[in-house]
């Protein structure tokens, strides 16, 4: 019997020394998976993984958070941009406005002064005119104060001229 025992023995010292324990349970056998079960040693594994894990998500969270928070600082950058570039632009429309403001103006103005100068002109001549009527001793009395009134009615149109300019 004992001759029986011998094989068995050495097929169980064979199987022993074959099952070297190991903490890594791709690499371990029977027996090392045992021992690591009742001493924790995969527990702490799967702790040590899943505190890497969270820390991870933890990590990838905060880069989210960040992107985030400069999505937002981009966007508000771009309203200020966008809000300056329209005052930008209403400023320029104001200023254009003006310079057209101004153009008529002048050009009224300029108008004004040729209408200033034609007036003139007119003034003058009427003051020629009755300097002429006043110097002239050859024409009836009748036919100058008709002359006179004639001037007159002149001198009341260049007046009514006169006031319609300055008013403009």
């Amino acid at each position: 019997m004992r001759a029986h025992l011998l094989p068995l023995a050495v097929l169980l010292a064979v199987g022993v020394s074959g099952c070297t324990t190991s903490e890594d349970p791709a690499q371990g056998g029977f027996l090392s998976g045992v021992s690591n079960l009742s001493n924790g040693t995969y527990q702490n594994r799967i702790d040590e993984r899943q505190k890497t894990l969270e820390d991870e998500q933890d990590k990838n969270l905060q880069q989210n958070r960040a992107a985030e928070r400069l999505a937002a600082q981009s966007a508000d950058v771009k309203a200020q941009r966008e809000a300056a570039e329209a005052k930008y632009a209403d400023f320029q429309k104001s200023l254009q406005a003006s310079r057209n403001k101004l153009a008529a103006a002048q050009k009224a103005n300029s108008k004004k002064k040729a209408d200033v100068t034609a007036l003139n002109r007119d003034i003058d001549s009427l003051e020629k005119k009755i300097k002429l009527l006043q110097q002239d001793t050859f024409t009836p009395d009748a036919d100058k104060q008709k002359r006179l009134d004639d001037l007159r009615k002149e001198r009341e149109a260049l007046e009514r001229e006169v006031d319609l300019l300055v008013r403009r």
